[in-house]
């Protein structure tokens, strides 16, 4: 059993004409060809998958982060299909903290997919965890991420400088949180709400 009751994986999650659930040795396909593109990858902190060995390993700490309580992730499903994953890292129960990440297929950008999976995810956070902040954290030159995150109600609350050396750079790292009294007032909040019925 998890630390929050949920059995033996993650619940299934309703986002906006897409659903969010647990991952298995079948996604590998999925999971290779997202997180193995250098574009996708180049604002995120780890290096791009380079072999279906490399996927495994990553499922795998995926599925024990579940287990262990501190990581929750998504895969992000449209028709039947693994397009991108969205992530609550960093779970901290005392302080009812967490991270939110996400990462969507290159083939999918500019959809406006993250933006109606990332509510489900939200609301599972200050309802099912009963979290009080998430944060986020994002390269400043990652414009369409942070732009998402803002349309959410995150607020841009300072930047690292040089913090992370990624794929050969040196990066900044935008500082974004969301506390639950603001998300309870946005409108993606009463769609979110509206769909959590239906997480299994």
């Amino acid at each position: 059993m998890s630390h929050d009751e949920l059995g033996t994986r993650l619940p299934t999650l309703d986002g906006d004409g897409l659903q969010l659930r647990w991952l298995t040795e079948a996604d590998l396909p999925a999971l290779m060809s997202i997180f193995s593109n250098p574009e996708v990858m180049r604002f995120m902190a780890r290096e791009p998958l380079t072999s279906p060995a490399a996927a495994e390993e990553f499922l795998l700490s995926i599925q024990q982060g579940f287990l262990s309580g501190n990581l929750y992730q998504w895969g992000i499903e449209r028709a039947g299909v693994i397009i991108g994953t969205c992530t609550l890292a960093g779970i901290d129960r005392g302080n009812r903290h967490a991270e939110i990440g996400f990462a969507l297929g290159r083939e999918y950008w500019g959809q406006g997919l993250i933006l109606r999976a990332l509510p489900a995810v939200i609301e599972f956070a200050f309802t099912r965890l009963q979290l009080h902040r998430i944060g986020a954290d994002a390269d400043p030159r990652n414009a369409a991420s942070i732009r998402v995150l803002e349309k959410l109600g995150f607020q841009r609350e300072g930047l690292l400088r040089e913090c992370y050396f990624h794929m050969g750079e040196i990066q900044d790292a935008a500082l974004l949180g969301l506390l639950q009294r603001d998300w309870v007032q946005s409108p993606y909040a009463s769609v979110a709400s509206a769909t959590s019925g239906s997480a299994k």
